[in-house]
């Protein structure tokens, strides 16, 4: 049953190969995943579903009598006295077919590899991009020059990051572009988390693209 030396376009080509119960499983599982993580990416990676935020967080594959689930290996460490139940390796956990999923517990995890992947980007210094846009050089020395600003930035969600590095970069003039990374950096102090007043990314959202004719 698993089937991960195939090519796969989507998560839902993944799931159409299996019989109606083990869809209904699977399905659940991705609703279960979308709503700890609302902002994530699907995609196949490995010939397994898995769901993207900045790096893939959690994975997931059928096998004959249960389900794989790979969040990499800190989870199965922390989470170890509520996974005591299931089968683990160093980053998977088998969830049998014929038991219910703990729909709670998956959620926690998948939490935590938001968290962790966050954590990790403002370890290194790293500058986490937007969906479509990846952050310009003035962008990057700005969130450079303020460890606060960058932890904020790290923070928002792969959207939100997209929201404003379009709302800085679709304005043509130097001078105007300078006031509004100025103001991305006040407003990310103060928590707003996009661009007020803006109709959003025209790259991405077709309503928005009347805006800018």
């Amino acid at each position: 049953m698993n089937k991960s030396n195939l090519k796969f376009r989507d998560i839902d080509e993944y799931h159409a190969l299996f019989p109606d119960d083990i869809q209904k499983i699977l399905e659940l599982l991705r609703q279960i995943i979308k709503q700890a993580a609302p902002q994530t990416i699907e995609t196949i990676s490995y010939g397994m579903p898995a769901f993207k935020q900045n790096k893939v967080l959690v994975y997931y594959a059928v096998h004959k009598e249960h389900i794989g689930f790979y969040p990499t290996s800190n989870p199965i460490v922390h989470f170890k006295k509520e996974l005591e139940k299931y089968h683990t390796s160093k980053g998977a956990i088998q969830f049998p077919i014929d038991k219910a999923l703990p729909l709670t517990l998956i959620k926690k995890i998948v939490k935590f590899r938001i968290e962790e992947d966050t954590i990790k980007a403002n370890k290194t210094g790293e500058i986490l991009k937007g969906v479509l846009h990846d952050v310009p050089s003035d962008m990057q020395k700005t969130l450079t020059s303020n460890a606060d600003i960058l932890e904020k930035w790290n923070k928002l969600t792969p959207i939100q990051r997209n929201e404003w590095i379009c709302w800085v970069t679709i304005v043509k003039k130097s001078e105007k572009r300078a006031e509004h990374l100025d103001r991305m950096v006040e407003e990310l102090k103060e928590g707003k988390r996009q661009p007020c007043c803006w109709p959003g990314c025209p790259h991405r959202n077709p309503n928005a693209k009347k805006w800018f004719k």
